[in-house]
């Protein structure tokens, strides 16, 4: 990887750990069901809550990346990247963004089934395991630490589910998109705040991410399998495999496509807004 591609990556790396529960698949619109009925499944999925923290999440990454040296920006651009970060995913944008794509999407017929998962066990369960561990303050790395402790030791079966789980949320492909479009966009924002340093064009950058996607696909698959050993470890086989089969059913993998899709467009949407915010903006002005 090209050195510029190497320090985005290592920029969008907090924020792409917060990902492992997002999938990415693009569907075609659809209008189906109304914004009001979208938001009330935001809501019961814990998606509404993940979106609040995805400015956060970036947030955290860039200032990572300043207190270990990665970044050439002084304290004051950072803190102008920041302020910039902020807006340009603040939680109601991105909120609104996702309802209305999420509603072009959904087939009304499904609301049911799916109001219906979101709403009896294991699904509350798992909602809430998920929502906690998409939460900024969380240590992502002993989570995966934590993980890898008890992949080492779980039984077969146990192993089974948790790589076909990966695999039905997609979760691989989700964390690398996210952290292809998150480290564009940092690229962006930090251009915008040093336009005298050299920047490659987003084409070029995307194409050196896009000769590791093989690699990051391998390494981010075995990251989510050790992150969701720990997030649900809590939880009995009986309630993964309940899990496992509402993924893989009509009314559920359509909602995850479709989720994850409405996610993915408002986080592209986000990095242009961040890569457009900064360059004719003075100093103190990103508030």
């Amino acid at each position: 990887m090209r050195p510029f591609a190497a320090r985005a990556c290592r920029l969008a790396v907090r924020f792409a750990l917060l990902a492992a529960t997002f999938t990415v698949v693009v569907m075609p619109a659809r209008a189906q069901v109304d914004e009001a009925t979208a938001e009330l499944l935001m809501r019961a999925s814990g998606l509404w809550e993940q979106l609040g923290v995805t400015a956060a999440g970036a947030r955290a990454g860039i200032e990572a990346a300043s207190r270990n040296g990665l970044t050439p920006l002084s304290t004051e651009e950072v803190q102008r990247l920041l302020r910039a970060t902020d807006a340009a995913f603040e939680a109601g944008t991105l909120r609104a963004a996702v309802r209305r794509s999420l509603a072009a999407q959904l087939p009304p017929a499904d609301v049911a089934a799916l109001e219906a998962w979101l709403a009896g066990e294991p699904g509350r369960r798992i909602t809430a395991l998920e929502v906690a561990a998409a939460r900024p303050e969380r240590d992502s790395e002993r989570a995966i630490r934590s993980g890898i402790e008890h992949l080492a030791t779980a039984p077969p079966e146990r192993k089974r589910l948790l790589e076909s789980l990966v695999e039905a949320s997609h979760a691989a492909e989700s964390i690398t998109n996210m952290t292809i479009n998150i480290a564009v966009a940092v690229q962006r924002g930090m251009a915008g705040v040093r336009p005298d340093l050299p920047a490659p064009p987003v084409t070029e950058l995307r194409q050196a991410f896009a000769a590791q996607r093989a690699q990051m696909l391998g390494a981010y698959r075995g990251m989510s399998q050790a992150l969701f050993a720990e997030m649900y470890s809590a939880l009995p086989d009986a309630d993964l495999a309940h899990y496992l089969a509402f993924l893989r059913g009509g009314p559920g993998a359509r909602f995850v496509f479709a989720t994850m899709a409405a996610t993915e467009q408002a986080l592209v949407e986000a990095a242009e807004r961040l890569g457009t915010r900064l360059p004719a903006a003075r100093p103190a002005a990103n508030t």
